[in-house]
Order: structure tokens, then sequence, then C-alpha cells
């Protein structure tokens, strides 16, 4: 073995690599016998994979340089996972995540699954000790968000449920939240049971009406202050020996980020 390599820098049957030839031609996928990739720069014959360490170059068929990558969470959220619903996009996550305070242990309320996207971050950050309780109403969504989860064996950090958080939460005491449903101001009760004092949440909504109706329900609601909202935007910048350019293809709006945090209400005051 190279010096400075571990058993876990080694590709066996069963590893998840990505192949990488190019920007526009990366793939993926799990190292299985007789398994091949194919593109149009060439095949790789998986089996041929066995036994090297990840960061290794190899040829193609048509002698096309290839490298071997470890996949990254960024690898899976671009191309390994199925969607099945619209996602919340990574520009928006990373802020989210700081927004939230998101940490090894932390106990996240996540309202509205849909393909798991979402999850398999927040279960990535809070691992080993930490959990995520997701909410959907749709069954179907639900199992192929397990499914996802469970490609990137992060299934036990997350438990999805198969219910509706505007009629309860079972849980109590969380430390942040997430709500990514289209009528977010009908379920402010019962997140607002669920979380703990001075807890953060974050909503995801991707128009303005939305906001305003929700702005109003939580103002009304006075158990939230720190009120915020966002919009995110990331431009890619071309790379190459010819020309350093902005890339002329942009993901624009996504959605608006509104913050808050929960603190005691006059009700929650005894006299």
């Amino acid at each position: 073995m190279t010096p400075g390599l571990s058993k876990n820098d080694i590709i066996e049957y069963s590893s998840n690599i990505m192949i990488y030839i190019d920007k526009r031609r990366r793939r993926l996928l799990k190292v299985s016998k007789d398994k091949i990739f194919s593109s149009d720069r060439g095949n790789i014959k998986l089996d041929d994979l066995v036994g090297l360490s990840y960061g290794s170059r190899v040829k193609t068929s048509l002698n096309i340089n290839a490298w071997l990558l470890k996949p990254l969470l960024i690898d899976y959220l671009e191309l390994g996972i199925k969607r099945v619903t619209q996602i919340i996009y990574p520009k928006d996550l990373g802020l989210i995540l700081i927004l939230l305070g998101i940490a090894p242990g932390s106990r996240i309320l996540e309202i509205g699954v849909g393909s798991g996207n979402t999850t398999i971050v927040l279960a990535n950050f809070v691992k080993p000790d930490g959990h995520v309780y997701g909410y959907e109403i749709r069954e179907e969504f639900i199992r192929v968000a397990q499914s996802n989860l469970e490609t990137l064996n992060l299934n036990q950090y997350a438990t999805l449920k198969y219910r509706d958080a505007r009629e309860g939460i079972d849980e109590n005491n969380i430390d942040a939240a997430i709500v990514d449903i289209p009528d977010p101001w009908n379920v402010l009760d019962p997140l607002y049971n669920a979380l703990r004092y001075t807890a953060p949440v974050v909503f995801f909504l991707p128009t303005m009406n939305q906001i305003l109706k929700l702005f109003e329900a939580i103002s009304k609601h006075k158990g939230f202050i720190d009120i915020r909202c966002y919009e995110t935007f990331l431009r890619e910048i071309e790379l190459s020996p010819e020309s350093i350019r902005p890339s002329t293809a942009m993901i624009g709006h996504t959605g608006y980020i509104v913050y808050a945090r929960k603190i005691f209400k006059d009700s929650d005051v005894k006299a």
C-alpha cells in the first residue's frame, strides 16, 4: 500500500466512486462486477479499478485520462440522488446551515421532506450524535427520501414520518427547524411547541406573496423575533487558459429564506 494511504483510500467492490474526465463528463457510481462505465470519451471496466486508490488516473478505451475521486456530499447532491420534487439548492443550504447553527449533536425538525435532499445535508452535519425528524404528507416521497439517505449511509441519523405537521409534532426541545411547505403559517403553533426557547427556524418559500402572508402570521403570533429574509445568488466563474469570465449560465432565483427565533409569549409566562 502506498505510504500515507489507509484501507478506506483503496477502491473495492461496492465502493462508491466518481469517475471524472472533465466538467461535463463525470459520473458517480458503485463499483460492481462486470460493470462498464461508458462515455463518448471511451469505456472503463470497473473490475479494473478494484485495488486502486482514490485519486488514481486511469485510461479509457480511447486512451483518454480519467480520475477516480472519492465522492463528496456535493457530488451526491448533484449526481447521486433521485429527485421527485424541487430541492433546496446548495447555494441556499449553506446559508441555512449557518443560520440554524447546525452542528454534531443537534436535534433538527424538518417539515416537508420531499426527495430528502435537505434531510441528507442535515443528517450529514448532525452525525454522529444528532438526529433529524422529518414530516412529510406524501408517502411516495418518504420512500424516495429514505432510499437517498441509505445511498449515503445516513438513514440512522434521520427519522421520517408520514404525518402532517400541521396536526401536531411529537418531538419537543428541538434545537432548530426548517419548514419547506407552501403554507408555513398553518404550522406555526405546533412548530412553536416543538422548539426550545431561542431556537431558530428557517422557512423556504418561492414567492413574495407567501413571504407577506408568513410575515403577517409570525407578527400576529408573537412567539418569534429577529425576523429576517434573504435571497442568495451564486455565479460561477469559467476558468480556462484562454479566458476567465463569468459563466453565461446561472441559477438565479430559487427561493426566499425567512428566518426567526422562538421567544416566550406572554401566555407562556405564569403570573
